[in-house]
């Protein structure tokens, strides 16, 4: 469904959980024959489906309304760029989905290969088109850490879009054995 240009939907767990916890006001209403668990049980379920709603609406918009200033000021950079110095900064990635996760909550997350390394571009609403492993898209976004202290640097999707082709690497980009970890064999 579609409020405005902007897509709301409810993630697979939203339905199993309001599920679960209508069943348990329903069962506990025939154990205990007190309609209290009805007349309360039923509007806080309701409202297991409200508030996601509600939040998919609030964040797709706030997704429209910074994708133009993202899209102006976004460089196209290289995943082996991503880095200290890129944190918080707008950038423009190109690459291939090597994986897709997160949809069963409403998160997909993109794991994305440029030839010059991978990302995971993480994002907090659903998208209008199906991304799928082997698809070329490009995302703008922000290079944000994973975890506040510790983790991986991931590109925090405000805007993905299936591309055609992409952008060939220059020669001094692309992974070459002397970037690979070198193991030192012991005899």
């Amino acid at each position: 469904m579609k409020i405005k240009g902007v897509k709301i939907s409810l993630a697979p767990m939203h339905y199993v959980v309001v599920i679960f916890f209508l069943a348990l006001f329903v069962w506990s209403f025939f154990a205990t024959g007190d309609s209290m668990f009805l007349y309360w049980g039923i509007p806080l379920s309701l409202c297991l489906f409200v508030i996601p709603l509600i939040n998919s609406y609030s964040v797709g918009r706030q997704y429209l309304n910074l994708l133009p200033e993202y899209e102006a000021e976004a460089k196209l950079c290289r995943i082996k760029q991503i880095g200290r110095v890129m944190e918080g900064k707008p950038v423009r990635i190109e690459g291939v989905v090597q994986g897709v996760k997160g949809k069963f909550i409403n998160r997909p997350g993109y794991k994305i290969f440029d030839g010059s390394g991978t990302v995971v571009a993480q994002r907090s609403t659903p998208l209008d088109i199906d991304i799928r492993v082997g698809d070329n898209i490009e995302v703008v976004g922000m290079i944000v850490k994973r975890f506040a202290f510790a983790g991986d640097y991931v590109v925090h999707a405000i805007g993905v879009k299936k591309i055609d082709k992409l952008t060939p690497l220059e020669m001094d980009e692309a992974l070459v054995s002397s970037d690979s970890v070198k193991i030192k064999k012991y005899n």
